[in-house]
């Protein structure tokens, strides 16, 4: 038996209970912007982030995004165009409405330790999406 095993019958003998990730939150939603408006607004850099699909990101100005797409609590970005990744970020943002991000309100889950486990998936979030689009 290895460590592990004994730590799990040690410390949960009946098992881990599932709880669904949705469960355990709120989903953000983003807001409707373009990568060309992504592009116009970086041009005057303010403290909100844009995340849109892959690696690209804009730092725009707090009036550039209406204040109601403004998420302002630690976030799981979870990036599903492009190239498929997940982030943690926990500084003023939005991103676009094709993504989406997911805040854990549920005090007793680390929302960094999720992160951290959904890092571990995102090799095979990566294989799933290339065998959908047959590459």
């Amino acid at each position: 038996m290895s460590r592990l095993d004994e730590l799990i019958a040690e410390l949960c003998p009946d098992g881990v209970e599932f709880e669904a990730l949705g469960s355990l939150g709120i989903r953000n939603k983003g807001t409707p912007i373009t990568a060309s408006k992504m592009k116009s607004l970086g041009l005057v850099p303010g403290p909100i982030r844009v995340f849109a699909g892959g690696k690209t990101v804009a730092d725009v100005s707090e009036d550039a995004i209406p204040a109601k797409d403004i998420i302002r609590v630690p976030s799981i970005i979870v990036k599903s165009r492009g190239h498929i990744d997940v982030e943690f970020y926990a500084k003023p943002f939005t991103h676009k409405s094709e993504l989406w991000s997911y805040s854990i309100t549920e005090s007793r889950i680390d929302q960094k330790f999720v992160y951290y486990y959904l890092l571990t998936k995102v090799p095979m979030l990566q294989e799933m999406g290339s065998s959908h689009l047959g590459v």
